[in-house]
């Protein structure tokens, strides 16, 4: 075996290896903390629009005391769409997976003898569900959710957890009233949307929603608050008569609604009335629990009207030791998802949780208990979230114009000879590659308390001076460097940003979670929580090909070919090492965890080894490396679904998806993919850099190819780097839902690079 197919294989072994390996079961967070099921009952207490900051500031004793002795968390509220309305996040919770409502109807909910609208609550609801009721709480616009939900790409089933409690043969109460107006009608002032977290098509079996839960109280928004009296009394009936009950403390969501009509003056003490009467609602409940038996399940279904942000999260009960909160779905400590709640609640019960689930159970990572500190720094995270989505769009924005600044005047510098434009080019570019490594570095610090002008300034300041002191150390290095002298500066930062990647990764990733170029959307949007996303990936694999084929190059300069092709099997057997590495960095479970860039990044990597070894890409091995990743796949997902249900990547759950659905199961989950990447198509902002690159590089190989082909010649490897950013660019935006913006991430980091390289071979 030669040691060019000894190198091959090893790759393929490797990451083979680490797609078996990255199904064995871990130490996943909290995975070893679960409680038995089957035992207590549990609560949820929903306090709707309530944040850590609120809980800081006011410290409500009742819910201070339960969370001291929980596991706390920062709640993603997300559902579908940008803002997150009070019925979605109910009907999420109930659906266990993202879920819509429409406002009209979210808040459709009555008890079974009240009258409205001069008809009997029954009668209503049998019409409009041709159902017959059997709960004591009917939802007369459940059917019509149900319905909406099942046109959406989600596969979110509306009252999944009221229908898996039913078919166990346990019973859901709600008691909740958030009702704006005295005299509620069909059209106007029913905000009972509480009741869609565990409704079903047969109603919620017991509990209470009626305007006997009110009393009127003329200096209350609305003049409507909640009767301490009567909710206790409805709630204590229905928790000793039920297995899962939902309370609402609907006086903050009533001050949230009403606050835009108040006075500014008069919201900080309305708004201080509501949190101290939820409390007291709060500690009422909290006197019936069983703390040695029950769960107690705090959540703050949608956020502030004001602005999006995270909420308050928090489970105190058997199995959860206070300290930080986390699940199956973020897999990273302190953070949990709407989702998660019922799967959490099924769990604790001992009952299967639904395929089409997409929440895992939540569990407690240990740590210190909640205190003061606890919530300050729960705080501060939220601050730091909402501060990143406000400010990435002017970054963004701010990033794709100098890159094209830079392609503008490297073809001004290149077209008309002009030596003085030169430099300004270089440092340009360089500024460019230096941008990346910096926001990911940026997430060392409360970057949020420069503002929006002060972070704009300070990230795009030092990496303008980064690209200064880079270019000016590799000219006073470069007669050692010799030939390779021009590839110091450039290969220099995608170092950096290899290493700050790959480091941080390694670590826990908390350079992914709260920074520009992470996640995307943050943990506010909560597409991801842990490993790479996308981007990050993408700017990894993007690094290694420049960074490896460099170095090859390198050394090709420094020992020239004497009479034809050489194989440098050293430089060989090392890069397909760092590929191999760099394959399991992001694919493994515990580290990277994402399929797509695996997908992706073993063919481009194979592709690159074998144009760097001089080995012609014939039909059979392009067949070859794109058959590797799919063996990869298949191999990983045995391994995964051998794991834990709630341990399971999103690669085993898509399969388990797939083995309980069939076909069905699978065409929504891809066409939510593609309906994903053809929405980023035609709204992101990346989309915007695509034309401008495809020009520049049409003007380098067409208009004037003689540059390229002279970088070439003086670079060696730098054909592979581009065939390989070529098939990381396309294959990348195909596989993965990011679509464009893959190809588009790709393109900020290769041309910067590429163009320094002209501006350096370029003859005077």
């Amino acid at each position: 075996m030669t040691r060019l197919r000894l190198l091959v294989l090893l790759l393929l072994l490797a990451t083979v290896l680490g797609g078996v390996l990255g199904g064995v079961p871990g130490t996943a967070a909290g995975q070893a903390d679960r409680p038995a099921g089957g035992q207590g009952r549990v609560l949820i207490l929903s306090v709707p629009r309530l944040t850590w900051a609120m809980v800081e500031e006011h410290r409500p004793p009742a819910l201070v005391e339960l969370f001291e002795r929980s596991a706390v968390a920062s709640n993603s509220p997300r559902t579908i769409g940008a803002r997150t309305l009070l019925g979605q996040g109910y009907a999420t919770i109930g659906a266990g997976n993202r879920a819509t409502a429409s406002e009209l109807v979210a808040g459709l909910a009555l008890d079974a003898g009240e009258e409205i609208d001069g008809e009997p609550a029954a009668a209503v609801y049998a019409r409009r569900s041709g159902v017959e009721p059997r709960g004591e709480v009917l939802h007369v616009g459940f059917p019509h959710i149900a319905a909406n939900n099942e046109r959406l790409r989600y596969g979110a089933h509306a009252g999944a957890l009221g229908a898996a409690l039913r078919a166990a043969g346990r019973t859901a109460a709600v008691v909740a009233n958030a009702d704006t107006a005295a005299e509620p009608t069909l059209a106007v002032g029913l905000r009972r949307d509480a009741a869609l977290a565990v409704v079903d098509n047969h109603g919620v079996t017991g509990g209470a929603v009626g305007q006997d839960l009110l009393r009127r109280d003329h200096t209350a928004p609305y003049g409507l608050v909640l009767d301490r009296a009567a909710v206790r009394t409805a709630f204590e009936a229905a928790w000793a008569a039920h297995d899962v009950v939902l309370l609402e403390a609907s006086d903050l969501e009533r001050y949230d609604s009403y606050s835009i009509f108040l006075d500014p003056e008069l919201r900080p003490a309305t708004r201080d009335r509501a949190i101290a009467a939820s409390d007291a609602i709060v500690a009422d409940a909290l006197a019936s629990v069983d703390p040695a038996r029950d769960l107690v399940v705090v959540v703050a279904p949608a956020h502030p009207r004001r602005r999006v942000e995270l909420t308050v999260a928090a489970v105190a009960g058997p199995g959860f030791a206070p300290g930080a909160l986390t699940s199956g779905s973020t897999r990273r400590d302190g953070y949990v998802t709407l989702p998660d709640v019922a799967p959490t609640v099924l769990e604790f019960l001992g009952l299967r949780v639904p395929t089409h689930m997409t929440g895992a159970p939540m569990a407690s990572a240990g740590g210190s208990a909640p205190g003061p500190a606890t919530f300050a720094a729960l705080a501060d995270v939220n601050e730091l979230a909402v501060f990143r989505n406000e400010v990435v769009g002017p970054v963004t924005v701010s990033y794709i114009v100098l890159q094209l600044l830079a392609y503008a005047v490297a073809v001004v510098a290149l077209v008309t000879g002009w030596l003085r434009l030169r430099p300004v080019v270089e440092i340009v570019a360089l500024t460019v590659l230096a941008v990346a490594p910096l926001t990911f570095l940026s997430g060392l610090f409360h970057y949020d308390r420069l503002g929006g002008a002060g972070y704009w300034a300070a990230l795009f300041g030092a990496a303008a001076l980064l690209a200064v002191a880079v270019r000016a150390l590799g000219d006073r290095y470069g007669a050692r460097a010799g030939p390779a002298q021009p590839l110091l500066a450039p290969v220099a930062l995608a170092g950096l940003l290899l290493a700050v990647l790959l480091v941080d990764i390694v670590v826990g990733g908390p350079l992914q979670i709260n920074t520009v170029m992470g996640y995307g959307g943050g943990p506010i949007v909560a597409g991801r929580f842990a490993g790479y996303g996308n981007m990050a990936w993408t700017l990894v694999a993007t690094a290694a090909l420049i960074v490896t084929t460099a170095w090859w190059g390198a050394r090709r300069l420094r020992r020239p070919a004497a009479g034809g092709p050489v194989r440098d099997r050293f430089a060989l057997a090392v890069i397909g090492g760092l590929y191999a590495l760099i394959v399991l960095v992001i694919g493994l479970p515990e580290l990277g965890l994402n399929v797509g860039g695996v997908l992706t990044t073993v063919p481009v990597f194979l592709t690159t080894a074998l144009l760097l070894a001089r080995v012609p890409l014939t039909w059979r091995r392009v067949v070859v490396a794109a058959a590797a990743p799919v063996v990869l796949l298949a191999l990983s997902a045995v391994a995964d679904l051998a794991r834990a249900p709630e341990a399971r990547t999103h690669l085993g759950r898509f399969v388990a998806l797939a083995a309980d659905q069939g076909v069905p199961g699978v065409v929504t989950v891809i066409e939510r993919k593609l309906h994903a990447n053809l929405s980023i198509l035609l709204s992101s902002v990346w989309t915007l850099i695509v034309p401008f690159a495809l020009a520049f590089i049409a003007f380098l190989a067409w208009r004037q190819p003689r540059f390229l082909r002279r970088a070439q010649q003086g670079v060696p490897g730098l054909r592979a780097c581009l065939i390989g950013a070529l098939v990381l660019g396309v294959l990348g935006s195909i596989v993965n839902d990011s679509g464009v913006a893959i190809a588009a991430t790709v393109l900020t980091i290769v041309l910067p690079y590429v163009t320094v390289l002209i501006v350096r071979t370029a003859p005077p």
